[in-house]
């Protein structure tokens, strides 16, 4: 209880730094000047990367869940997008674990296919960030350890029984019993998965996909109020605002987010609306119709047949 509470104290305090620094780095006679002078013409064109990201970030649980059970697109997409407004109301993990559920079917199999998806990115993302702020070589050698990972992943689920059978000789039989049947579950989902190779291939392509998308889009943004931002550093503050809000704990990353865009690209006016822009086009406005998509789910308005 006392974790929970310090949790969202240091998530309130978060939100009021980055909202201080925000307001600290806007001139509002600037920013109304900005507007009326903008191209909207790169906002228009960014908005268009923002729902292929979204189309692509499902397309890559689809063609892996398809694998491993019965799949919809349609049902995907809807949980993919439900899922933005999860995490907008849950911690992200949270989130995400409720998301699956909306795609029916073996819960552990699905949540296993998403796992699949997320770890490339997040093996895309940590190693070219690494090489990116110079440690090339470390970059290198991360992404060597995380594939040695993904191909002997057999090592770490004998590791992970072995750690329930302790656990189940401490006495605790009936909790490890069900943890063993959960692990084992993802495992087989996860493995079934993985033993495609086009799956596996897939994941990587569209995870890349997805990133330089969504790097791309801030660059646009820029580009709408006559802001030149380079592919590196718009990398680099897409890479902190995903720092600054994870860390922050604040719901959707809401100011926190900003806050590391403006880190990467330098505070000022054009940079604050810039960064507030792009996180509206390519995440807050998703939060908004994933929940009407969402609450239309819980409503019943679920589509149930495979294709």
């Amino acid at each position: 209880m006392r974790k929970t509470t310090l949790r969202k104290l240091f998530s309130a305090l978060a939100f009021l730094i980055s909202l201080a620094y925000l307001y600290k780095s806007v001139d509002f006679k600037e920013l109304a000047l900005a507007i009326s002078e903008a191209n909207y013409g790169y906002l228009l064109l960014a908005l268009v990367l923002s729902v292929f990201t979204l189309l692509l970030g499902a397309l890559r649980w689809y063609l892996i869940l398809r694998k491993v059970q019965k799949a919809s697109f349609r049902k995907t997409l809807q949980a993919f997008v439900s899922g933005y407004y999860l995490m907008a109301i849950l911690p992200p993990t949270l989130g995400h674990m409720a998301k699956v559920k909306l795609v029916g079917g073996d819960y552990f199999a699905a949540l296993s296919s998403l796992a699949l998806g997320m770890a490339a990115e997040v093996v895309i993302l940590i190693s070219f960030g690494l090489i990116f702020l110079g440690f090339t070589k470390l970059g290198l050698l991360g992404i060597a350890i995380i594939l040695v990972a993904f191909i002997y992943d057999k090592a770490f689920h004998r590791v992970a029984l072995t750690f329930f059978k302790v656990w189940e000789g401490l006495g605790a039989r009936k909790i490890s019993t069900r943890l063993k049947e959960w692990w084992h579950r993802g495992y087989l989902g996860w493995k079934k998965a993985k033993e495609s190779k086009t799956s596996f291939a897939t994941a990587f392509l569209l995870s890349f996909a997805v990133i330089f998308l969504q790097v791309f889009g801030l660059v646009l943004v820029g580009k709408a109020f006559s802001l030149d931002i380079s592919l590196k550093g718009a990398f680099y503050a897409f890479l902190m605002s995903i720092i600054f809000a994870s860390l922050s704990g604040i719901p959707s990353g809401l100011g926190a987010n900003e806050f590391g865009i403006l880190v990467g690209i330098g505070p000022s006016t054009k940079g604050a609306l810039t960064a507030f822009l792009y996180k509206f086009l390519f995440q807050y406005q998703y939060s908004i119709v994933g929940a009407f998509v969402f609450y239309k789910l819980l409503g019943g308005g679920h589509e149930d047949s495979p294709s």
